[in-house]
């Protein structure tokens, strides 16, 4: 079997991004040739694994038939050269290139949906070229979690055509070990914006301090990455910055290795506050052993089971989870328990071989059916 994988993404590099690099890497492994049509020179070109044959595009950074036709022409060129039996959109601004170039080679197309499918930072017309392309064009949608699905099936989209493959992690070896005594340290890892938290981490950071005998740090790694996470941070630092608890904080940066920074912490927290569809950073907490608070939305509870590989909240009820920390700041034998488990839910469920061995079968069973 032979697939071609389409991703020209050159604007930005998140967690799709990162799950394509996992992806095609145990992709290539078992019986598909595969060949994956980026951007040269992009970040996404980087994950592109030796053995996959890949195909540079011209950048097309926002929807314009014109530049949308060439790159179509260049797929049904390289088509002739390497005859694939289906043609993928790893990600929603890739389905109208997948679904056109599914019609010109005569093969099925079909798309993976990574994001809500009305989510607040896509815009109308983005919205409109989904729904005509998962309804007119693509043979199945796959949706990252149940929770991707159901909100499609809210956006009207064929249910029929709806599939649910969630994420998965490739093999990492190491042993988990206690971490040294100190402080208890909790974590944040991603975009500094409203939309992951970031406020609402710093509300709870705030009612915490109010728990006068407990010894805590709290360790952030990433940054803004927009002009609107910029102005969070400013306004953050004007609100908390002469709070006591304040020089607590770490500002870490991007990190280079985020499961070593995961590794060195007592508990992360996903304080999201709009829906996140399978945040990829809980499957890596689990995968280092340690154990999650979040916020219960989107696809986060089909990766956390509440009270055994950590805890659940809702979204923005600050109170509840300064109460929750409390508590498990006096509890590291829980702490260690739920990390333990958390590590095992996410090895025997959330691994990239799973992943790809049903998106595999899914790929087959078009195939038959052209």
């Amino acid at each position: 079997m032979r697939v071609l994988i389409i991703h020209p993404e050159t604007q930005y590099f998140a967690g799709a991004e990162t799950m394509l690099g996992y992806f095609l890497t145990e992709l290539v492994r078992i019986d598909c040739q595969v060949a994956v049509a980026a951007v040269g020179g992009s970040r996404v070109a980087g994950l592109l694994p030796r053995e996959a044959v890949p195909l540079w595009l011209e950048p097309c950074p926002a929807f314009s038939p014109l530049p949308i036709w060439r790159q179509a022409a260049a797929l049904k060129k390289f088509h002739a050269e390497f005859p694939f039996d289906l043609v993928h959109g790893w990600a929603a601004r890739d389905w109208e290139l997948a679904a056109l170039a599914g019609w010109r080679c005569r093969c099925s197309a079909i798309g993976t949906l990574h994001d809500h499918p009305e989510a607040s930072f896509i815009s109308g017309k983005r919205r409109r070229l989904m729904r005509w392309s998962a309804k007119y064009r693509l043979k199945r949608i796959i949706c990252v979690s149940e929770a991707v699905r159901t909100a499609c099936v809210d956006a009207g989209y064929p249910q029929f055509k709806l599939v649910v493959v969630r994420n998965g992690l490739p093999p990492v070896d190491f042993t988990v070990t206690p971490r040294a005594a100190g402080p208890f340290r909790m974590g944040f890892l991603g975009a500094f914006s409203e939309r992951k938290g970031l406020r609402a981490l710093f509300q709870i950071a705030d009612a915490l301090s109010a728990d006068r005998g407990a010894s805590w740090e709290l360790h952030l790694a990433g940054d803004a990455t927009e002009k609107t996470g910029k102005r969070l941070l400013e306004d953050l630092r004007r609100t908390y910055g002469a709070r006591a608890w304040w020089p607590r904080v770490r500002w870490l940066g991007w990190v280079k290795s985020p499961q070593k920074f995961l590794r060195s912490l007592d508990l992360l927290v996903v304080p999201s506050s709009e829906f996140d569809p399978f945040p990829t950073v809980l499957l890596e907490a689990g995968q280092s052993g340690v154990p999650a608070l979040a916020s219960r939305v989107g696809g986060v509870p089909e990766i956390v089971a509440d009270g055994q590989t950590g805890w659940l909240f809702e979204a923005n009820k600050v109170e509840a989870a300064a109460q929750i920390l409390s508590r498990l700041m006096a509890a590291p034998a829980s702490l260690q328990k739920a990390g333990q488990a958390a590590r095992e839910r996410v090895l025997s469920e959330f691994s990239a071989t799973k992943m790809v061995a049903e998106y595999r079968l899914l790929y087959s069973n078009l195939r038959r059916n052209v």
